[in-house]
């Protein structure tokens, strides 16, 4: 799971997390076209027309950065449409040591903490707990996003796991931060009750993100009682392998060969990236799924590949293939509600006209509330869209007010601009004529006169039912003329 797979897949579709994440530490992304996602990811040059995702936020994405000595990158934070990157300079390193190489089985690395913001220091791993290394930064919405997620596992897990948030930024940056308000309206040093460390001089990330060769964040390390990196990956993936590895079910073999073969598929990529690249750029999808295939053969179980292919048969309308690999994905993500939102969200938004299957869409982003307990405004702004798009427009209403409700101040502008939308789309047809003010509406069953027919004068008598009209230009009797 690399950020250059990222660049590459997600270019010119919805972000595709395909590495861990945006990045503190840069490696150049293959350049394709790309646009936002839900859910989870980011990359340059978008067209407006490659528009596949982005909920307001939900598996927020990753986003690449240019490579440098250590950390602090180039960030594409994607808070809704999509917003460009933003470039930061790379923190010094006090040591320009060469970089040793890390993978899934070695022994894990030492961290180099400059302070500890809200927890004692570790002094070292024990063996007696697992240890998960995570690297965040305050302008990572994605991080953002995911952190509640990570302080809902410590609470979890308790004495049994240690979860420790690694920055590099200043500690002026990283306090100032700890004092604003998250999305649920908490301050954000109520939401994080992990450990939060400032690193000393980028030495714990050149210790752990660049030696295993991770280019973007947020990003985990799984650290087990054998002192061993027993995981490596994006937060959002990390409930099943963590689960394992505190049961002691974790099968680290198998995870180093499947990280170890990441590597070939990086190298494979190198040579098709171009390819798909080129691909994406004409509009030929099916051309790009037959290079996008050879890097599925080479990982099969790589999900964000997965869901790659899944987001380029929406775009080449091959809807049959696609509604049948959401189907499978739903199987496969129904416990993550992250993954969720952004199926759902894809679903609802990659194609304006009918073929994505919106049952599909709605069952997902139902299950994703489920999973939050309708607490995510992400998600709710999600389920409404999914509801718009079926026709059920009061049921979207309704759920934009609940997520407009539960909403932070920054997505609020948003979420009430598609309400306005959903609103609109209930109001009666423009131009359709309404009684003038005062005017009497015809009695039920009366006749409307004739256009051009004149109407009795007042105090005029109406002709008895069924009495003739005289006949136009006839003249009407006399008054008191014998009939």
């Amino acid at each position: 799971m690399r950020n250059l797979r990222i660049a590459f897949v997600v270019a010119g579709m919805s972000s595709v997390m395909v590495g861990c994440g945006e990045g503190n530490t840069p490696s150049p992304p293959v350049n394709i076209t790309e646009k936002s996602a839900p859910e989870t990811n980011v990359t340059p040059d978008i067209p407006p027309d490659m528009d596949l995702v982005e909920p307001t936020v939900v598996v927020e994405p990753t986003v690449v950065v240019e490579p440098a000595p250590v950390v602090e990158p180039a960030v594409v934070v994607e808070p809704a449409p999509f917003e460009p990157a933003v470039v930061v300079e790379p923190a010094p390193v006090d040591e320009p040591s060469p970089v040793a190489e890390l993978t899934i089985g070695d022994d894990a690395p030492p961290i180099s903490i400059a302070k500890w913001v809200n927890a004692d220091a570790v002094e070292g791993f024990t063996g007696e707990k697992v240890y998960v290394v995570e690297f965040w930064a305050t302008w990572c919405g994605p991080c953002l996003a995911g952190m509640p997620h990570i302080a809902a596992l410590q609470t979890e897990y308790g004495d049994k796991v240690r979860f420790i948030g690694v920055t590099a930024e200043e500690e002026e940056v990283v306090s100032e931060f700890m004092g604003q308000s998250s999305r649920d309206g908490k301050l954000w040093s109520e939401v994080l009750t992990y450990s939060i460390a400032l690193d000393q001089n980028g030495q714990t990330n050149k210790a752990y993100m660049q030696a295993a060769g991770q280019n973007g964040i947020p990003c985990a390390f799984i650290v087990g009682k054998s002192r061993k990196v027993e995981w490596i990956g994006h937060p959002a993936s990390i409930d099943k392998p963590l689960q394992e590895v505190v049961d002691g079910t974790w099968d680290l073999a198998k995870a180093r060969a499947t990280f170890l073969a990441a590597h070939e598929v990086e190298e494979l990529m190198q040579e098709v990236g171009p390819k798909i690249n080129a691909a994406l750029q004409n509009g030929d999808f099916k051309a790009a799924l037959v290079f996008l295939d050879q890097l599925i053969e080479k990982s099969p179980e790589d999900a964000q590949l997965k869901q790659a292919r899944f987001q380029f048969l929406l775009k080449g309308e091959m809807f049959d293939e696609a509604n049948k690999a959401a189907e499978i994905m739903v199987q496969e993500s129904n416990d993550n509600a992250l993954e969720l939102n952004q199926l759902a969200w894809v679903l609802a938004t990659a194609v304006s006209g009918p073929g994505p299957d919106l049952d599909i869409a709605l069952a997902s982003a139902k299950r994703a509330e489920e999973l939050t307990e309708s607490k995510d405004a992400s998600i709710l702004d999600t389920l409404s869209r999914v509801h718009f798009r079926k026709g059920n427009i009061e049921e979207a209403i309704a759920n934009q007010k609940k997520a407009i409700e539960i909403a932070d101040p920054q997505m609020k502008e948003q979420l009430e601009a598609a309400l306005q939308e959903y609103e609109a789309a209930l109001k009666p047809a423009e131009g359709e004529a309404k009684p003038a003010e005062g005017e009497a509406k015809p009695a039920e069953g009366e006749a409307k006169p004739a256009e051009g027919e004149a109407k009795p004068a007042e105090g005029e008598a109406k002709p008895a039912e069924g009495e003739a009209k005289p006949a136009e230009g006839e003249a009407k009797p006399a008054e008191g003329d014998a009939n």
